[in-house]
Formats: C-alpha cells, structure tokens, sequence
C-alpha cells in the first residue's frame, strides 16, 4: 500500500512539475503550458451576446469598464457585433479596433480646451467660430487615451514620422438656440492638415451632421466623426475645424453652441499603417 501510495505522489509531483496539459495529442511540449491538437475541432472560448454583460462593466464609468489588473489578457466573443474583445486592465478592446492603449503605432488624443461658438438668426442665421478646439489632454488610460505615436508637441498635434496613416476625428457640439426658427442647422467637421511649417492649412475631409428646428433648439448635442486614410510627411500638423451654419428663417433668435470635451464623443485618433 505504501509503495503504490509513493508511486502515486511521484507521479503527482511529476505531472505538476511538468505542468502541461495535452488536448487531441499524445505528443507533449515543453514550449508550452497547454497544447491543443490542429485537426478538424476547435476551441470555444467564452462568448457574450452583449458587451453590457462582460466582466467589470460599469455604465457609470468614463470607459464603461472598471480597471481590474487581474483580468488583464482575457478574452470573450461579442455575438451582437461578430469579433472578440480583449481585456486590457482598463476595458475591454474590440479586435477591429484603429487603436488601442498598448498599440504602439496608434495614438488617440482628448479635448484639452474647446471653443464656444455663439450665433445669431435674423431671417437667416450666422455663427462665428473664431478658433480651433485643442486636441492635446493629458493621458488618461481608463478614456482610452494615449499618444504612443508623441503626436503632442506644446500647442499642436504633429506627425513624427513619415508614413501613411488611418486618423480618425469626432467632435460634439453642445447648445442651443432660443428663438422662434424654423429650418435646419449644419454641424460641419473638417480635418485639416498644414504640411510644412510654412505652408497654409489645406483641407483633407469634412463632414456633416444635421439637426432639424422648429421653434425652440434645445437639441444641440450632436457629434460628427470620420476617418480618413493619408500620406503624411514628418512635420505635418494636424487640425479639427468646427463649423455651424444654419439656413433657419428667423424673427430673431440666439444660440450658443459649444464643443464637448468628453473624450467619449471628442478626440483626435491616428494609426499608422506603413512608415517611408
């Protein structure tokens, strides 16, 4: 009884200092842990209809997901959008995603200051924008900000390196207005770039969002967004341009609108995809 009882704890101790376990296959590794036979099956993982029912997800959170360093590298399959989503410490990442907080060729930039943009409707309305939101807010992991590409320079964003790249711009516009109107105001996005330090600020992209007013606005939380693939020289920077127009006829009106600096609706992102 003795002997088999010290044949079983060898072999016990023997099996945990070897710590593997071998699916589909006789044939052991020591390269690594777990070894999973390549053949007709294959391995379900953990899978979720919703992202709403993940692990530490929290709809108070700036992200929607709480930090937990223990769940870092954990992976669930969405059925509602088709990919997976990995955990990175702070949220949860989906595969097809531009950027993410560990990718090192991508960076996403917050609102560090916006702009107010007041408006004026007689007959038809005006408004002023006098300056350009400032993309340049501190790093912040749990929002999903970070500058692994050093795009922040003192007052712009700058590409360092040479290359071809995917950015991606969203703004949103907070605000109103106060008046008898009727008709529809444009929300207009534009990402321009200023290729040399002596050129003039060109034009890459724009884009539109509508809001319809009848009577009184109070509506004007909007955002726009885009992306867009370009060839940009080392150098070359980078500006978000918010533009309001209306074509509301008006016995007179007033409006203040505003850009939001939440980093959920407002950030600058760029990835890069082949440098030269």
């Amino acid at each position: 009884m003795m002997k088999k009882n010290l044949l079983i704890a060898m072999l016990f101790f023997q099996y945990c200092g070897y710590s593997q376990v071998v699916i589909g296959s006789s044939a052991a590794s020591s390269k690594n842990i777990l070894k999973i036979q390549d053949g007709t099956k294959g391995v379900l993982l953990s899978y979720a209809n919703i992202y709403t029912s993940f692990p530490k997800y929290n709809a108070s959170a700036p992200d929607v997901f709480d930090d937990y360093p223990n769940l870092i590298g954990g992976l669930i399959y969405n059925k509602n959008d088709d990919q997976y989503y990995k955990y990175d410490g702070y949220s949860w990442n989906p595969s097809r995603q531009i950027q993410g907080i560990y990718q090192p060729k991508a960076s996403r930039l917050g609102v560090s200051s916006g702009i107010t943009i007041p408006c004026i409707s007689f007959g038809i309305g005006f408004c002023f924008a006098g300056s350009t939101p400032t993309y340049l807010a501190a790093d912040n992991r749990s929002q999903v900000l970070v500058d692994n590409l050093a795009l922040k320079n003192t007052s712009n964003v700058t590409i360092k390196q040479s290359g071809i790249y995917d950015v991606g711009v969203a703004l949103g516009f907070t605000g109103g207005s106060l008046g008898f109107q009727v008709g529809i105001t444009e929300f207009k996005l534009t990402l321009q770039v200023k290729y040399t330090s002596s050129s003039d600020w060109e034009t890459v992209v724009s884009k539109t969002n509508y809001s319809i007013v009848f009577v009184v606005d109070t509506q004007g939380n909007k955002t726009s967004s885009f992306s867009q693939t370009i060839s940009l020289p080392a150098g070359a920077e980078l500006r978000v341009v918010p533009e309001i127009s209306s074509n509301a006829i008006s016995g007179g009106a007033l409006a203040a609108y505003g850009t939001d600096t939440n980093s959920i609706n407002s950030y600058i992102a760029a990835r890069l995809i082949k440098n030269y």
